[in-house]
């Protein structure tokens, strides 16, 4: 099987699982319709909490052929997209000089993880052999019309422009699909990846293609964290805030129907915890920056968020 050269593959190492309580959490958010979710009050609710549920968005066509047109890159030989990322269980299916590499735990995994290990292909295996294993896409808007779609959707970007006070510019794309067993996205703050002045507003918005539960690894914030400005970030099993640091006063869970959009502040701690389902939770991630937002170089992010994080990647 040869993969076009423009294409990054990374394998991740065998990640261990987080403890049973990390994710515990007194209160859940629900949505607030897309009319009030734009209105002043909606925007101070933005402001204070970090993020907000919106539904009313998309429309169930819009989503359904988005998740068709993800679900056709995980079977395919060309994925048309930058960077394919895999969990770390798929080297188990692997040859052993390569299924042994990076198998880690604990601590080692944080010097092993970074992007991954680097690979030019696809994993020698059937398309529906391997499908199960990606966790992530990256790199992929220009290619996939029905997905652009999405992130160019006249009332997202009111719903961005809205919560930015700025005239939005998306400068990333992820698609964050959680297979059956899927790992954990830990504790982290997004801002802690992105080389922009710390004053600056980062916008994330989270689309689930699934809906989400506890079960498959639904999102889950610190309402109201990102007032607390940056924190330290450590290697553990991702580039993540310690464990030891994550507050369970203002721990929200936040269950979403298919087509929900959540939109967060950049400086916002949160999390996915692994899928405990026999089912993909499908979801495609977005970040938006003012187009007046400057840029910094590593050293000057890492001083706010912690040295041990260069060149890892959101």
């Amino acid at each position: 099987m040869s993969t076009p050269s423009h294409v990054k593959v990374f394998f991740e190492p065998v990640m261990e699982q987080h403890s049973p309580g990390l994710y515990d959490a007194a209160e859940t958010a629900a949505a607030t319709p897309f009319e009030q979710a734009v209105t002043d009050d909606g925007r101070a609710s933005y402001d204070a909490d970090g993020f907000l549920v919106v539904s009313g968005v998309f429309t169930g066509e819009e989503i359904e052929r988005g998740k068709n047109e993800l679900e056709a890159m995980t079977l395919a030989d060309d994925p048309r997209c930058d960077m394919v990322c895999y969990e770390g269980e798929i080297r188990r299916l692997l040859p052993p000089s390569t299924a042994q590499e990076n198998i880690v735990s604990g601590k080692g995994v944080g010097d092993a993880l970074a992007l991954g290990r680097q690979e030019r292909q696809l994993p020698d295996l059937p398309a529906k052999v391997r499908a199960p294993f990606i966790r992530k896409f990256m790199g992929f808007l220009q290619t996939h019309s029905d997905l652009h779609a999405i992130a160019y959707h006249p009332k997202l970007l009111t719903l961005v422009r809205s919560m930015l006070g700025a005239q939005p510019e998306l400068f990333q794309e992820m698609a964050l699909i959680k297979p059956p067993g899927g790992r954990e996205k830990p504790w982290h703050q997004d801002h802690a990846y992105f080389n922009y002045q710390i004053e600056n507003r980062i916008v994330g918005i989270w689309i689930p293609f699934e809906n989400t539960t506890p079960d498959n690894g639904c999102m889950f914030a610190i309402r109201g964290g990102h007032r607390a400005g940056p924190r330290p970030h450590v290697k553990r099993r991702d580039w993540q805030i310690c464990d030891s640091d994550v507050e369970t006063i203002g721990r929200v869970c936040i269950p979403m129907h298919t087509g929900e959009v959540m939109i967060f502040d950049g400086k916002l701690p949160h999390g996915t915890p692994v899928n405990k389902t026999d089912k993909f939770r499908w979801a495609i991630q977005f970040h938006y920056k003012a187009q007046t937002a400057v840029e910094v170089p590593d050293d000057i992010r890492l001083a706010s968020f912690g040295s041990d994080g260069k060149n890892v990647t959101c």
